[in-house]
């Protein structure tokens, strides 16, 4: 054989062997393969509703759920008569005859009728379809397949924060929005055919692949004191028919949002019937001018640069101070005052005063360490950074003015933030929300911590500030309306004219009122900023803001069971201080004749079938340790009916179903 043979049989034989090879590949090794193109071709995956991850409050209350529903598909080339079954569930579905004729009589082979509706509505609905056009037949073009649809239970409680999904579980606001990643299952999908013509056939047993749901989120809220805030909120909103309000209840000592209370709110059951003002976290998405609050972080500043000292007295002109060619006015006309009695009646001399002692770089760089344009990181989304001014617009005009809160704009959570700082010892603490994310097992998958930023003061600067700041609720202070009874407390009122769109300047007759406070005073526990945006007839924050700060701190003080931190006789004589008529006269009597009677005693009422919510209320009168067990209404409680009340004394309720 020659060479040309042996090379043509060569070639032939790898051409043989290359058929073989891919014969082989084909039949045996390419199978799953080509079944897989197949089925792809042959099979259609429906997408369904994915099943999202409850969201809790910190004591496992449900804020959000998903339940089980059920929604109706139709398969208009297989029922026998499209119109028929659209008179069918019209009547059923509450929908509009005319849309379902249109929409079964398309040339499409699958629609969706309705969807994520009740168990009951979409089985009667298609019962009635197959009983009337299907003899009875199970599979005749029209079934439901299971959907999770998401729930809110408490309504508008915490809305603005918790948000909502749309119809497919896509997060769009709040926490549902914010974690939506987290949240959000695995997609779920209905499996069908395609016929020759590529029309969808979906079998008679409705095959459905569903993956896992998504991880539950714990927040730091609890559903209680997110009752207290927001429900006092809205009664001061209403009451001086003011615009919008929030508040804000937070531990200064970790930085956890405990409430988070926006009016007005609205149902996320029913989102489109609200407003898109009341969607807003106003917490976090608005920005105002402090106004006085921001004396708080002026002479924190100062005292903690070394520019004055608690001994300094301050010359305020007598209500009127010409500087940088602005004059400066005084709501009331004072002379000579120490630096705790320029916060005790809330001098806008004495701070621009106290800011001109202070370096001006060193002052700019407090207030942005104090966090003042900058988001403070909180886990939601839409954040704003606030407004300041940069630092070369930082003129000695816009110092004396920021020095007493105007020329600055912060959102209710930074302030909030920047005052934890200066009653915590110094520590910046991020504000956070999440408590725990847990996965389908129960597995933890993240938990929040506490997380120091920076420090802003000393804790000897901030034993100062919170020495000033109880001075405030003192009986001629501003903010005297903010007492409690139990407690020693401190704060700030903040009374803010608001800039007038358009103009740029202020106006004259829309202010912002607001207080920020803290307890107990030497060792706070809670810190609470109330803020009521363009309340008419009273303006003034110690008038407006105090007392609902004052309603919510005693109740949630009350709730948590922190220890009144007064003693009856140091109760017996805040109440007899001048002025002090607490959230209103007849309380403030009220008050002392209880203390003054024998052992300072008040009976206990009956709490039995009340609501948790309810107890807090009714219990807020008194300056006990209350300790709450279980859930659901009270069913025991100790002392019984009728028993002494004695300040400082342990009341326990325990809770059960109703």
């Amino acid at each position: 054989m020659n060479g040309r043979a042996r090379i043509i049989l060569g070639g032939l034989a790898v051409v043989y062997l290359l058929i073989v090879f891919r014969a082989f590949h084909i039949q045996v090794l390419g199978v799953p393969g080509i079944r897989e193109r197949g089925a792809k071709q042959y099979s259609v995956k429906i997408p369904l509703v994915p099943r999202r991850g409850a969201i809790l409050d910190r004591a496992g209350n449900e804020l959000a759920v998903s339940l089980s529903t059920k929604s109706v598909f139709v398969q208009p080339v297989k029922l026998p008569s499209p119109m028929k079954a659209a008179d069918i569930l019209s009547r059923r579905l509450s929908r509009p005859r005319a849309t379902l004729r249109k929409l079964l009589d398309s040339e499409k082979s699958f629609v969706w009728v309705s969807r994520q509706i009740s168990s009951s509505m979409a089985d009667g609905a298609v019962e009635a379809v197959r009983t009337a056009l299907c003899a009875g037949k199970g599979d005749c073009g029209i079934g439901t397949v299971e959907e999770p649809k998401r729930f809110y239970p408490n309504r508008e409680l915490a809305a603005s924060l918790i948000g909502f999904t749309d119809v497919d579980s896509v997060g769009l606001e709040g926490v549902e929005l914010a974690l939506d990643n987290s949240l959000r299952g695995e997609q779920g999908y209905l499996v069908g055919d395609r016929d020759a013509l590529g029309r969808i056939i979906v079998p008679a047993d409705n095959p459905v692949e569903v993956n896992s749901a998504g991880n539950s989120v714990s927040l730091t809220i609890d559903r209680n004191i997110q009752h207290v805030a927001q429900s006092e909120l809205l009664d001061t909103v209403k009451r001086y028919d003011a615009k919008s309000g929030t508040a804000i209840v937070m531990s200064p000592r970790t930085g956890e949002i405990l409430a988070l209370a926006t009016v007005p709110s609205f149902n996320p059951n029913a989102i489109a019937g609200s407003p898109p003002g009341a969607r807003k976290n106003r917490a976090v998405t608005d920005v105002m001018e402090p106004g006085s609050t921001f004396k708080i972080f002026t002479l924190a500043s100062a005292l903690e640069l070394g520019s004055l000292g608690m001994r300094d007295r301050i010359y305020c002109e007598n209500g009127s101070y010409k500087t940088a060619g602005r004059v400066i006015h005084d709501t009331h006309r004072h002379g000579t005052l120490t630096v705790p009695e320029v916060f005790k009646y809330s001098s806008n001399i004495g701070a621009v005063k106290i800011a001109e002692k202070m370096d001006t770089d060193r002052f700019y760089g407090m207030i942005r360490a104090f966090g003042f344009g900058t988001p403070t990181g909180i886990e939601l989304k839409g954040e704003v950074p606030g407004l300041i001014p940069s630092r070369d617009r930082f003129t000695p005009i816009r110092k004396a003015t920021v020095s007493f809160g105007q020329g600055i704009a912060a959102t209710p959570l930074q302030q909030a933030s920047a005052m934890a700082s200066v009653v915590n010892g110094g520590r910046m603490m991020k504000p956070f929300i999440v408590r725990e994310i847990l996965d389908p097992q129960g597995r933890i998958v993240y938990r929040g911590q506490p997380r120091e930023l920076r420090r802003t003061l000393s804790p000897k600067t901030s034993a100062q500030m919170r020495e000033i700041l109880g001075k405030v609720v003192e009986g001629d202070g501003t903010g005297a309306q903010a007492r409690i009874q139990g407690f020693l407390v401190g704060g700030k009122t903040g009374t803010a004219q608001k800039v007038e769109v358009g103009t740029g300047r202020y106006s004259p007759t829309k202010r912002v009122s607001s207080f920020i406070g803290f307890l107990p005073l030497q060792d706070p526990e809670l810190l609470i900023l109330v803020v009521i945006d363009e309340p008419q007839g009273e303006v003034y924050g110690g008038v407006v803001a105090a007392p609902a700060f004052s309603r919510i701190a005693v109740k949630t003080a009350y709730y948590l069971g922190i220890t009144p931190t007064e003693s009856i006789r140091t109760a017996v004589a805040n109440a007899e201080a001048p002025g002090n008529t607490g959230p209103g006269p007849e309380r403030g009597r009220r008050t002392l004749v209880a203390l003054k009677s024998r052992d300072a005693a008040l009976l206990m009422p009956d709490l039995a079938g009340l609501s948790m919510g309810r107890v807090v209320d009714l219990m807020g009168r008194f300056s006990v340790n209350l300790r709450m067990e279980g859930s659901g209404v009270a069913k025991t409680q100790w002392p019984p009916p009728g028993g002494v009340l004695v300040p400082g004394a342990e009341c326990i309720v325990t809770f059960g179903k109703d």
